[in-house]
């Protein structure tokens, strides 16, 4: 954990020196810019005010002599090593780490859906939406929230929400970076809140407890996005986690027309689905079963779709070490979604979804409302499933 102590100084404390609370030592002016203690190479939330604050103000010009400098007479001759630190500010909407790797939210929100945390108040739906997730991964998938990958209707690109929930707290990190990358962003956000939180309640916090944590909380947020610039690359590699599983089982297929379920399948019992009331027969109560499941898969669909103006194309579920439950999705011509629910290694999905080649004949037209081929369609798929609904290999006999 990157610890970073809460700390104030008095108002008409003198801001020409600042000594260090861990190792005693006395920082005084010029102040180093990375707000760093130049012995023991702790964050220094004093300095990071002093700076800030200086930075607010406008300062008189000074008289300079100088027009030329030693490095400007050397400068074909000597490299001049820069500061690596990134004008990294949690204001802007898209806060760029890496090549090809940024952050556009940090999240925080309760399992009650008290939101604690919003680094981008234009994506604050998503707080919401990840409690909604949470529900559906704890009932129906019977595991942890852990992942959602996002593709943009507008130009295709492939966006991340990464979670972790830890003492009825779930924290969020949405954007484009590799998962052992979003998993240390999310531990620093877990141990930092937490220690700002203390023994408080999370959902019984006055405004102004929840003013001051938040505002605390976004100057280490500053500090661990910095510390993921400048030092990570060195700590991790950008390979996603691998699945220790070689195959895929799926349990339950359903396929809508604009959140219209058409056809819904559920296979084999491994799903923990409970259902109140009394059924005549099995079929009623598997009919009920897979009803209810589509209906809640379609709201998890229309609503991210709708908030986030992109289709998910799968949320992932933990279920214990690098064992995982999937939701996926794929689009077809007509508005036509096809939701699969799988377990094991989620790479072998595309060649699943590619035996499911007679879906292709149903979803030529708009649907009008006539189920009798989907209906027809539901049967074939169900006899075929009967047969294997592990994978690989990849066919059905």
């Amino acid at each position: 954990m990157v610890r970073i102590p809460n700390t104030s100084s008095p108002p008409n404390k003198p801001k020409n020196l600042v000594q260090c609370q861990y190792c005693g030592y006395k920082v005084i002016k010029p102040f180093p810019k990375d707000q760093m203690c130049p012995q023991c190479r702790k964050f220094l939330p004093e300095l990071f005010d002093i700076t800030t604050e200086k930075q607010g103000r406008s300062e008189p010009k000074q008289f300079e002599t100088k027009t030329t400098t030693l490095s400007s007479k050397l400068k074909s001759k000597v490299k001049i090593k820069k500061d690596n630190q990134l004008g990294i500010s949690l204001d802007r909407d898209k806060i760029e780490l890496k090549k090809e790797e940024y952050v556009k939210l940090l999240g925080i929100t309760s399992l009650e859906r008290t939101q604690l945390f919003c680094s981008n108040d234009k994506l604050i739906y998503l707080l919401e939406l990840s409690n909604n997730l949470d529900s559906i991964a704890t009932s129906i998938l019977g595991g942890e929230l852990d992942k959602m990958l996002l593709i943009s209707e507008e130009n295709n690109i492939e966006e991340k929400c990464q979670f972790y929930v830890k003492d009825k707290i779930i924290y969020l990190v949405y954007g484009r970076f590799p998962d052992k990358k979003g998993k240390w962003l999310l531990e620093q956000m877990s141990n930092n809140f937490s220690e700002l939180l203390g023994d408080k309640d999370v959902d019984q916090l006055n405004k102004l407890e929840k003013y001051e944590i938040e505002l605390e909380f976004k100057k280490r947020a500053h500090f661990i996005l910095n510390e993921y610039a400048n030092k990570l690359q060195e700590v991790f590699t950008d390979q996603d986690f691998s699945y220790v599983e070689d195959s895929i089982r799926i349990d339950y297929l359903g396929l809508s027309s604009m959140s219209i379920g058409v056809i819904s399948l559920l296979l084999g019992d491994e799903l923990n689905i409970e259902f109140p009331g009394e059924f005549e027969s099995p079929e009623e109560e598997k009919e009920m079963k897979e009803s209810m499941l589509t209906a809640k898969i379609e709201a998890i669909a229309a609503n991210t779709q709708g908030n986030t103006r992109a289709i998910p194309r799968w949320i992932a579920v933990k279920l214990g070490f690098q064992n995982y439950r999937f939701l996926t999705f794929k689009k077809y011509q007509n508005d036509y979604f096809l939701s699969l629910l799988s377990e094991g290694n989620l790479e072998k999905i595309k060649q699943v979804e590619q035996l499911l080649e007679p879906i292709n004949k149903v979803t030529k037209t708009v649907f009008s409302g006539n189920l009798k081929p989907f209906n027809e369609l539901k049967s074939t798929l169900e006899k075929k499933f009967e047969k294997r609904r592990k994978f690989p290999p990849f066919k059905f006999d």
